[in-house]
Formats: structure tokens, C-alpha cells, sequence
């Protein structure tokens, strides 16, 4: 289950959202070099974030999260394939490991880096594709093409791996979602109706 979403910050809110219907009353993790997203959608939902330091490839040091996990109640960890800051990619295969024992949710934050993924059938990618691989196993993942795609604003996407998360959106709106018996778009997002514009522009 997916959709476009005005920006990649919108397109995270609404997984961290899922996250916290998805494993109530526990904590979401992050690199500290994570985007601040992360932490300032935290504050707005009111969900307990834990900020998991960095290695020296400002990738996030798993041996700490360990740590934490065997303390904190963490129902979500965020992975970043290529930060802001460094392009650092996060060892999701790691956390995958690491999720067979505890149980978390993934959550991949590809807003900056997973543009990169089309280039995986080429000679020598930019970017090794093993991480973007590793993604069809996590929970969800969010990309923005306006970066490095040059796509206009509002084409960054949210997608989730279990379309039965649309649940959590559910809701009746008689005076505008009865003309189909499909989802409509404002009963799979946080943000409800919106122009096509840039959803058009990214498809040309």
C-alpha cells in the first residue's frame, strides 16, 4: 500500500504514524545522524524517540542498538539509506538480524538516498544495490525524487509492506468517497485530497 505525499518529511510522519498504531506505547529508534524528521515527528505524535549514536562512516552503530534493546522497549527502528549529511547508508541487513530476535518494525528512510535504486541494473552503480535489496524485507519505506531525481515538490511516496495498514486510516466521508468502490486517495493518507500535478510530472 503506497501513495505520493506532499514532501518526504509528510511521507515519514505517516509511517512513523503506522508505527506507533503498529507497536503502541513503545519507543522509535534513529541514527543521530538520521534527518531531524525523525525526532521533530516524534514530538508531534508524542511517541518516545531514542536517538542511537553513529559509527565513524556516520553509519548507525548497531552494537549500541543492541544494547539498548536488551533495556528499552524500541517498537520501531529507523533505517536511513543515504544521510543528509555524510550519504552514509545504514547496515539494514543488520537490523534485519537483529529483528528476528526482537521484533521490531523497519522503517527505511530513503527520502535523499533511494533514487539511487534505478541504477542497480547498471555497470557499476553509484551505489551498492545490496542495501536497497535488503528494503522488500522491512515494514516501510519512504523516497523523495525531487532530490536527485529533480522532480518537482509533492512526489515523495510512502509504501508499506502489509496493505493491511490501511486500516488504521479508515474513516467515512459519504460527501466524498462514493464513486468508487476502491481506496481513494484521502482514505489512505494523512493529507486526503490533493492536486495530481506532481504526480504527473513525475510519470513524464
Amino acid at each position: 500500500l503506497g501513495h505520493l505525499t506532499s514532501s518526504g518529511t509528510i511521507a515519514n510522519l505517516e509511517a512513523l504514524w503506522i508505527a506507533s498504531r503498529e507497536r503502541p506505547d513503545s519507543a522509535i529508534a534513529f541514527s543521530s545522524g538520521s534527518h531531524y524528521t525523525h525526532k521533530r515527528m516524534c514530538d508531534v505524535l508524542g511517541i518516545p524517540s531514542i536517538e542511537i549514536p553513529v559509527t565513524t562512516s556516520g553509519a548507525m552503530d548497531v552494537d549500541m542498538l543492541y544494547k539498548l534493546l536488551l533495556s528499552e522497549s524500541i517498537g520501531t527502528v529507523v533505517a536511513t539509506l543515504g544521510t543528509t549529511g555524510f550519504g552514509a547508508l545504514d547496515p539494514l541487513d543488520r537490523l534485519l538480524e537483529l529483528r528476528e530476535r526482537f521484533g521490531f518494525r523497519i522503517h527505511v528512510d530513503a527520502a535523499y538516498g533511494g533514487f539511487y535504486a534505478v541504477f542497480n541494473g547498471v555497470d557499476s552503480p553509484p551505489v551498492s544495490s545490496t542495501a536497497f535489496e535488503a528494503i522488500r524485507g522491512t515494514d516501510s519505506v519512504v523516497v523523495d525524487p525531487h532530490k536527485h531525481g529533480l522532480q518537482p515538490y509533492g512526489c515523495g511516496c510512502v509504501l508499506f509492506c502489509d496493505p493491511d495498514i490501511g486500516r488504521h486510516y479508515q474513516h467515512d466521508s459519504p460527501y466524498t468517497y462514493f464513486t468508487s468502490e476502491e481506496l481513494h486517495l484521502g482514505e489512505i493518507s494523512l493529507e486526503c485530497s490533493r492536486a495530481g500535478a506532481a504526480a504527473a510530472a513525475l510519470w513524464f
